[in-house]
């Protein structure tokens, strides 16, 4: 084999490695962004924790000290969405309502299914807030 064909070969072998780690990343995101939320509320904050201790370069003492500040600020933000939920609620329905009358009947199965993945996160919110102050304010 000359050189140029041993050059030329280790030339494709690196972009198709580029490509298919580009490709396997894409998809990945795209799964991570899909599913997020099946993990609930209490996996939000870990993501949060994890993006401040990247981001921010928290060291471990840091971590100690900031993780009860961001579960504090995580769970009140997560009642509120809870007390004021109802009212969402309302909003959406009177939305879907009228969404439906612009849709086919399919379309109209497949709003259906959206909605219902959406009331399943609210649902996995109230357990989570419900949960949490059954143990007192602690995570378990």
């Amino acid at each position: 084999m000359s050189r140029t064909g041993l050059w030329i070969g280790l030339c494709i072998l690196f972009c198709a490695g580029t490509l298919i780690g580009a490709v396997g990343m894409s998809l990945y995101s795209q799964y991570e962004d899909e599913h997020r939320w099946e993990r609930g509320p209490a996996a939000r904050e870990e993501r949060i924790m994890k993006r401040l201790t990247q981001d921010l370069a928290l060291s471990t003492t840091q971590q100690a000290e900031v993780e009860p500040i961001v579960a504090r600020a995580h769970l009140e933000l997560l009642r509120l969405r809870v007390q004021h939920q109802p009212d969402g609620d309302r909003v959406l329905d009177l939305g879907m309502q009228e969404l439906k009358t612009k849709l086919s009947s399919e379309q109209q199965v497949k709003l259906d299914g959206l909605h219902a993945q959406l009331q399943q996160r609210w649902r996995m919110t109230r357990d989570y807030v419900r949960q949490v102050q059954d143990a007192g304010g602690r995570k378990e």
